[in-house]
């Protein structure tokens, strides 16, 4: 989530000292619907010229994408609370080796439909966007995106490499670092965590970690992660690249969680990374 924290959430935080002892299932709900719920963030103005000079399309269902470029497909799928725009830095990299670029709103992000949105809901935005504009050749994911992409790979996606940036490494981690910072107790903290898996399990998906989904992929991957990132430490790329199969791991400097976008050594690093095994135009 990003790191400004409203006023409404301070105060549901300081509630849950109390609620989470009293009322445990009651503030579990409540923590449950902040945590599936993003917030929506103006573009920044280095993200403008992308949404400018990209075509924007709205999917049947709902789902919004800038599309550039022609060549084999790259999808590019952002993080929680994030937009396709923020890849505004690494498109035109990936433009120049010709590729055609096809950044998504997830769920309830962005341009695209929806309130509620999560990891599965994201590797389905994937699969979906595989579907209509033919096979990918490769994904970029950042954060969330990155998860989501092991996911998707696991429920079928076809790639032939994949991109993995300041990725957490596990569902488990990621329910409990939250509910770490909505300030849950034990007891609400066990309500919370069963509650997000029984709605996921409730739409058909099993709640494997990435680990789990990636028992039958094999598709190779960069990870790339900042050593200086304080949302999601850098022992989840550690843990990411020692159990994805043919993963190479990029440790980056000094750029955080979300400047490594921006990042001139990861753009790069990205960009040659999926310029391997490009199909031949003949």
């Amino acid at each position: 989530m990003a790191n400004d924290i409203p006023a409404g959430i301070r105060i549901i935080r300081g509630a849950n000292r109390t609620l989470g002892r009293v009322a445990p299932s009651l503030a579990s709900r409540l923590s449950r619907r902040i945590f599936s719920t993003p917030r929506k963030f103006a573009p920044r103005e280095w993200e403008l010229p992308f949404e400018a000079t990209a075509t924007r399309e709205r999917l049947p269902s709902g789902l919004s994408v800038l599309r550039a470029g022609d060549g084999p497909t790259v999808a590019l799928i952002h993080g929680w609370e994030g937009r396709a725009t923020q890849f505004a830095a690494m498109a035109p990299a990936l433009l120049a080796r010709g590729f055609h670029v096809i950044a998504i709103d997830a769920p309830g992000h962005g341009h695209s439909r929806g309130k509620e949105s999560d990891p599965y809901r994201f590797a389905e935005a994937l699969i979906e966007v595989s579907a209509r504009f033919g096979p990918l050749h490769a994904a970029v994911g950042h954060s969330m995106g990155g998860g989501s992409i092991a996911l998707a790979l696991a429920a079928g996606l076809s790639l032939t490499r994949a991109a993995i940036i300041a990725s957490p490494s596990s569902l488990h981690d990621v329910l409990h670092r939250f509910s770490a910072a909505m300030q849950l107790s034990p007891r609400a903290t066990a309500h919370f965590v069963h509650d997000v898996r029984r709605r996921i399990t409730a739409r058909g998906y099993r709640t494997d970690d990435i680990e789990g989904a990636l028992r039958s992929v094999t598709v190779p991957a960069l990870v790339v992660h900042a050593l200086d990132d304080k949302e999601v430490p850098f022992a989840d790329a550690q843990r990411i690249a020692g159990f994805w199969p043919g993963s190479t791991l990029l440790p980056v400097e000094h750029v955080g969680h979300r400047r490594i976008l921006r990042d001139p050594i990861t753009i790069a690093a990205v960009a040659e990374y999926l310029s391997g095994d490009v199909p031949s135009a003949d």
